[in-house]
């Protein structure tokens, strides 16, 4: 029985791993023409963040293939396949924590997606060491009223744009406000005009 029971936690153990391992490769998810245009990665993360579902951020992810390209340039190149494939996984898993900070944050300001829309999306972009980056800002409008910013740090690699750190709710966007010691305007309303309440 004890035998059994180790076995039994063994392949539990290995079909966690194995899933991990296909959850965070998107060898064959992300092929597409659609990751050379931020806008299109905006529009679609918001859209992924609407589910609440974590791996559908797969898509704008990279795959391990293409982080041993980018990483085979620099010095980590000569890290064993074993621990460049754990790092990559770590990448993702961070990725993951990132993501449900978020999401926990939104439902603490009680957010439900179904009351919001996309207001705006802007980008600042720039170069480090040869490699192109954008903090991409997502302002969300919640019941036509409030609004609140989310933001990511999205890198571009092999010509297409990848969602890689920094994924957090930024709060709410603060409203102007008059300037003190001057009213607001007063619209009167003449006699002969019905008013509803």
């Amino acid at each position: 029985m004890k035998q059994f029971l180790i076995f039994f936690v063994i392949f539990l153990f290995t079909q966690n791993l194995f899933a991990q391992v296909n959850e965070a490769d998107t060898t064959f998810v992300n092929n597409t023409d659609s990751l050379k245009s931020l806008d299109w990665i905006a529009d679609s993360a918001y859209g992924v963040f609407r589910t609440e579902r974590f791996s559908s951020m797969r898509t704008f992810f990279h795959s391990y293939a293409t982080y041993k390209e980018m990483i085979d340039t620099s010095m980590a190149g000569d890290q064993t396949e074993y621990t460049q494939f754990v790092m990559y996984n770590t990448r993702w898993n961070y990725l993951r924590i990132q993501f449900g900070r978020m999401i926990k944050k939104i439902h603490k300001q009680g957010i439900e997606w179904k009351y919001t829309e996309l207001d705006t999306v802007y980008f600042k972009t720039g170069q480090d060491q040869g490699i192109n980056y954008a903090y991409i800002h997502w302002v969300i409008k919640v019941k036509n009223k409030k609004k609140y910013t989310l933001s990511a740090v999205a890198l571009e690699i092999k010509n297409n744009w990848y969602i890689m750190d920094e994924l957090k709710y930024e709060g709410l966007v603060p409203e102007p406000k008059t300037a003190k010691g001057k009213k607001r305007l007063k619209i009167k309303i003449p006699d002969n005009i019905k008013t509803q309440n």
